[in-house]
């Protein structure tokens, strides 16, 4: 025997709801409620769609003191994490939701649509630097496209005027530059940044030769006093360890 636990999803019905949605929500589901040898699934009520789910009498306890701390932002990171990630669901699907009892109180409102819009800020203009390859350069008028790929980022809004992109076309395919210059920059409502624009308005060269040549350059270096293992002369330099 056991007591129900439910999840409630208004917008859908058994008939509606994704496969691989309703897998998303259950697997979230379960996180919330823990004791994964001791609860289990048992079906998808008609209706709206009702996500069941029966929890044996030996922890139940645990259970509510598990719902009761995640719902007051205490207690176990896997159970906020999920309370957290089965009302972005909600809202993604423009939904609300509710965890009842078997008798059909609310334990929990989720407000998914109905939750707070985070705002967006900017753009603001900063002065900044990027690191990158120039991977494409060109284009009519004073103000030059340029994109600057670092690793897996490409940056695709960046510019320079004429007489300075002349100068990076010679770098074009041939190595790291670091590019200093100004960037328009919004901060979006999930909190991530997104850059705008950005005028490059000078830039260095950066030497990307491998660590291997680096050591042998810094031995070549006359009066210098590395010895035979430079990486544990960096580590005592970084620590002030044997630096008179």
């Amino acid at each position: 025997m056991g007591r129900e636990r439910r999840f409630k999803i208004d917008v859908f019905t058994p008939e509606t709801l994704p496969m691989e949605r309703l897998a998303e929500y259950m697997l979230q589901f379960a996180k919330l409620l823990g004791e994964p040898e001791h609860v289990h699934f048992i079906d998808v009520n008609a209706g709206s769609a009702v996500l069941r789910a029966r929890v044996e009498e030996v922890v139940l306890s645990k259970v509510e003191r598990r719902l009761s701390e995640a719902l007051r932002g205490q207690g176990d990171v896997v159970a906020l994490k999920a309370l957290q990630s089965l009302d972005d669901l909600l809202a993604e699907d423009n939904a609300v939701g509710q965890l009842l009892d078997d008798g059909g109180a609310e334990i929990i409102a989720f407000p998914g649509r109905n939750r707070p819009k985070p705002l967006e800020y900017g753009p603001f203009r900063e002065d900044g630097v990027l690191e990158g390859m120039i991977i494409k350069i060109g284009g009519k008028g004073a103000s030059v496209p340029i994109w600057l790929q670092d690793g897996e980022t490409v940056y695709k809004n960046c510019t320079a005027r004429r007489p300075l992109a002349r100068k990076l076309a010679k770098h074009y395919d041939a190595g790291l530059l670091r590019v200093s210059g100004s960037g328009s920059w919004m901060r979006l409502a999930t909190g991530a940044w997104l850059m705008r624009s950005f005028e490059i308005k000078d830039f260095e060269v950066l030497d990307d030769a491998p660590l291997a040549e680096v050591i042998r350059r810094l031995h070549g270096v006359e009066g210098s006093d590395w010895g035979d293992d430079p990486l544990s002369d960096l580590a005592r330099l970084r620590t002030g360890e044997g630096v008179n």
